[in-house]
């Protein structure tokens, strides 16, 4: 057999192992991925208080999320805008849960209006078809980490 006889055919059996475990990987990547957060979240979350912005001033916000079998819908009221968001709840390999927005739009903000810049950014980022919002566990709370809003269960004993 000569030299080039051989390399094909280590090629060939390289080929064949390497394919499957690509594919498999794939396939593990995907799930991992894509694969929607267990009902432990299902339920109704809100906070409301005050932001402060760069000027020092504060403004009122109130924000809801409800979870139901691996979607969630939110609004997020900062006056004087309405923001609402809806889509898939997803968790990546190791169990953490991001929100990935399908649908959103964002309601009474004219272009008088004064707002924060970060402020406007976090609101327009909430709603943007395709961002994804990791959250992380805070005690019995949800802290979304894109837009920094909090999300605490509704039926947790230390609301007031």
């Amino acid at each position: 057999m000569n030299s080039q006889n051989e390399t094909g055919a280590v090629g060939k059996r390289m080929l064949r192992v390497m394919a499957p475990a690509a594919l498999l990987l794939w396939a593990f990547m995907a799930m991992g991925t894509t694969g929607t957060a267990s009902s432990s979240l299902d339920g109704h979350y809100s906070s409301s208080g005050h932001v402060l912005l760069s000027d020092g001033t504060t403004v009122k916000v109130s924000q809801s999320l409800v979870f139901n079998k691996g979607r969630f819908y939110s609004m997020t009221r900062n006056a004087p805008a309405i923001v609402e968001a809806s889509g898939r709840l997803e968790t990546d390999l190791l169990g953490r849960a991001s929100l990935v927005v399908e649908e959103g739009q964002v309601h009474g903000l004219g272009p008088k209006d004064q707002m924060d810049d970060e402020l406007v950014f976090n609101l327009f980022y909430g709603s943007h078809k395709g961002a994804r919002i990791t959250l992380e566990q805070v005690g019995a709370c949800l802290y979304g980490v894109e837009t920094r809003q909090v999300y605490c269960a509704d039926d947790h004993p230390n609301r007031g």
